[in-house]
């Protein structure tokens, strides 16, 4: 079955936020569901569903949790690990494997050369359904 419409602006949205992220640094699921208004867990979604080829052209090891977790442990196309990806970018970690100076590499998505306007539901769309 094909995708939603929807789905697909997001997912490019979301790929497209994320090949901006430069070497050294990075965004926080969090903040790139802000700028696009959708949840956190959608954009974490979007980047475990990637495809080898996606995992071998983007820099999807470098979106992380708010507090620099990396979460479930993902591979790119090679096999190798997310935390080996942004060690050797210089992220260190501590022994609850968050990156030790996460707030340091983080970039504002708004800071970002990806071209991709802030998102926002029109007035008369009906609110989001979050979870609590």
């Amino acid at each position: 079955m094909p995708a939603s419409p929807f789905f697909a602006r997001i997912k490019a949205d979301v790929l497209r936020i994320i090949a901006s992220v430069p070497a050294g640094r990075v965004v926080n699921f969090a903040d790139v569901g802000l700028h696009l208004d959708v949840m956190p867990r959608h954009v974490a979604y979007i980047l475990a569903q990637l495809s080898d080829i996606e995992k071998a052209t983007l820099p999807w090891h470098r979106a992380v949790a708010a507090d620099g977790r990396l979460g479930v442990p993902k591979a790119g196309a090679d096999g190798t690990p997310q935390r080996a990806l942004l060690a050797a970018e210089g992220a260190a970690f501590d022994a609850a494997g968050r990156i030790t100076d996460a707030v340091a590499r983080a970039v504002a998505v708004a800071d970002l050369p990806h071209g991709v306007p802030k998102q926002s539901r029109p007035p008369e769309a009906p609110a989001a359904r979050r979870r609590r």
